[in-house]
């Protein structure tokens, strides 16, 4: 819950306040994150850009593949807008 609350404070931080035109960003899957994530993404507005297969070497010694996401300030303050209103 802490981290969906820093993730969202975060997302008004680089569109709100400091003004970005575009976030990307990604996470390994299988990464428990990684559900919050699509389901935020989707939420806000932005999409996932895709999928590299086998991107990265881990601790374990597995290779994992690595989801790209992308968010435009746009569409962030588009659809939070539209949440707050909706309450």
């Amino acid at each position: 819950m802490a981290f969906s609350r820093d993730f969202r404070q975060f997302l008004n931080d680089i569109f709100e306040k400091f003004g970005f035109r575009k976030l990307t960003f990604g996470v390994f899957i299988g990464n428990p994150v990684e559900k919050m994530y699509d389901r935020y993404i989707r939420k806000v507005g932005g999409r996932i850009v895709g999928i590299n297969k086998e991107a990265g070497l881990l601790m374990d010694g597995k290779f994992y593949d690595y989801k790209e996401y992308e968010i435009f300030r746009e569409n962030y303050l588009t659809n939070e807008q539209g949440e707050a209103q909706n309450g």
